[in-house]
């Protein structure tokens, strides 16, 4: 029987772990958000719809917006390295990319009015607008984590997984036990001096 149940808790062990959202931890250096990788199939417009409708203790989740080196760098090297959707776009101006959805929604990022020192990890020649219009950020370009222009009228049949984030979670306060063993009977005795 010993032998079963040791068999038992090896073969659960050795499985993998299911994916979980990644948390870039502020006491070493993060923003305190977390990231989850999306393996998929889909196109840019599925990713943003998909992110919007997922959530993660209590947060929303949005196509990732990476604006600094660091966070790239943490993704790159603790969420995923493959090929991912995230948050940009130009379609709405060319040559203007903009994050779309998320806390910086609407800021610029690349390209006219986009402010000094606006992060970006572009690929060589990129972006190119090849092919008749590329319009949506593809993360880890050539596997080595840089950004590239791909989808849109020239390439709509362009299908990759996507990149998650998720802002800090909420603190939450709990009430000692006994804090609230206190409160009870004082809220009952108030009770009975108003009856």
């Amino acid at each position: 029987m010993r032998r079963q149940l040791a068999m038992v808790f090896l073969a659960t062990t050795a499985l993998p772990a299911l994916s979980a959202p990644v948390l870039w931890d502020v006491s070493a250096g993060g923003n305190g958000h977390y990231y989850d990788f999306v393996q998929a199939s889909v196109d840019w417009d599925t990713a943003l719809a998909a992110a919007a409708a997922a959530s993660h203790l209590g947060q929303n989740g949005y196509l990732a917006t990476v604006t600094s080196a660091a966070e790239q760098a943490f993704i790159f090297t603790a969420v995923s390295s493959q090929l991912a959707w995230i948050g940009g776009s130009d379609r709405e101006t060319e040559g203007v990319w903009k994050w779309i959805d998320g806390p910086e929604a609407g800021q610029i990022f690349f390209g006219p009015g986009a402010p000094s020192g606006a992060y970006s990890n572009w690929g060589a020649a990129e972006p190119n607008n090849c092919c008749s219009g590329e319009d949506y950020l593809q993360f880890a370009f050539s596997g080595a984590g840089l950004w590239n222009d791909h989808g849109g009228p020239g390439n709509s049949g362009q299908l990759n997984s996507y990149l998650i984030e998720y802002g800090a979670a909420p603190v939450q306060v709990t009430l000692p036990g006994s804090l609230a063993l206190i409160a009870m009977p004082l809220l009952a005795l108030s009770y009975r001096r108003r009856v």
